[in-house]
């Protein structure tokens, strides 16, 4: 079958299929750059799965800023987000199992949008001001980070705070 200008049907369909071949391949080669010059850490935090926050998780939230006149003492200010306070957060420690009658709502996607990347075992709950790393099936807390805190380092609460 020939087509315009003298050229096949064929000869046109090999042409296309060797441009998108040139195109993937040159996929695949970025593909490969960027996997071989990504720093080692990356590849730990992806593989084993955190199980405690980290100061990263902490500095992703916005502290006292302000939003419709008032002010906000810890949210996502470019979301518009402000928490506030939950009456769950001043029994919240590691090392408890949440009571029956406490909700475990998972935190917003934005929240974990935000978050490192945790172990796929465990679940990112949001108490009012508070993250917690919980174990689902046995409502084990795992970590607790006080997003109101000051530092970080107060923001790590443990069973002897």
């Amino acid at each position: 079958m020939v087509g315009r200008g003298g050229q096949s049907v064929i000869d046109r369909i090999m042409k296309t299929l060797k441009i998108e071949l040139a195109i993937a391949g040159a996929a695949l080669f970025a593909l490969g750059a960027f996997m071989a010059t990504r720093p080692q850490e990356a590849e730990a935090v992806q593989t084993s799965g955190l199980t405690q926050f980290t100061q990263a998780d902490y500095a992703a939230f916005n502290r006292n800023f302000e939003m419709d006149g008032a002010t906000c003492k810890v949210g996502l200010e470019r979301d518009r987000i402000c928490f506030g306070g939950s009456p769950v957060e001043g029994i919240l420690m590691p090392g408890m199992t949440l009571p029956a009658d406490v909700p475990m709502v998972g935190a917003e996607f934005r929240v974990i949008l935000f978050t490192e990347l945790k172990s796929e075992s465990l679940r990112t709950v949001r108490f009012g001001r508070s993250l917690a790393l919980v174990e689902p099936q046995s409502r084990y807390v795992q970590d607790v980070l006080d997003l109101s805190a000051p530092t970080f380092e107060k923001a790590r609460k443990t069973a002897v705070n």
